[in-house]
């Protein structure tokens, strides 16, 4: 008996399992693949496993709510205000960071800029930077191919909307480099915490 044997037999699990084996791993011979949801056709049944309810929440359930109050709720001018500065601040992140800044390196910008527009291109909700700009390169690079993530050939309602609150398949969105956004810092720090 050797010593790797030895351990894997002493192992004891917190319910006090002993002989364990995984059905998915990398040492066992009956590996089962897991599927991920995108990959499985959605249903009557499965179609509230395709949604990402995060996403889904933000974008469209609270503005709808927002819609409905107002019938009931007078709009105040400092409302009016804030919905007018936030809707151009979260855009003005998307356009000039996620977009210009980071996906397609157009500018460089100072430090104090990058937290700023990483910080209300956060609050449009449509993810963190290295992932959006991730899948903004691959929607270059594979335009209307199945590796584009946002191809109109899922149609115009994927294509504009649908690519924020349905699930993704990462092992389907085309290969990008973002080596670059891995080494700066504000991006990693929003990533993480996002």
């Amino acid at each position: 008996m050797t010593s790797s044997s030895t351990a894997k037999e002493d192992q004891v699990f917190p319910d006090g399992t002993k002989d364990y084996i995984p059905l998915r791993g990398a040492g066992n011979k009956n590996t089962v693949p897991k599927i991920h949801i995108a990959d499985t056709p959605m249903t009557w049944k499965n179609w509230h496993q395709h949604v990402n309810w995060l996403n889904t929440t933000f974008i469209i359930f609270l503005p709808l709510i927002g819609i409905a109050y107002s019938y009931w709720v007078p709009l105040r001018l400092y409302t009016a205000i804030w919905a007018v500065v936030y809707y151009f601040n979260t855009g003005l992140g998307i356009t000039a960071g996620y977009h210009r800044l980071w996906a397609h390196s157009c500018y460089k910008a100072t430090l104090p800029l990058k937290i700023y527009l990483a910080a209300v291109g956060a609050g449009a909700v449509q993810g963190s930077i290295r992932w959006w700009s991730s899948s903004h390169r691959s929607h270059h690079r594979y335009t209307d191919t199945d590796k584009d993530p946002y191809s109109v050939r899922k149609g115009f309602w994927y294509s504009h909307l649908g690519w924020m609150v349905f699930k993704q398949n990462p092992k389907r969105k085309g290969r990008t480099d973002i080596t670059d956004l891995n080494e700066d810092p504000v991006v990693l720090w929003q990533h993480k915490n996002f």
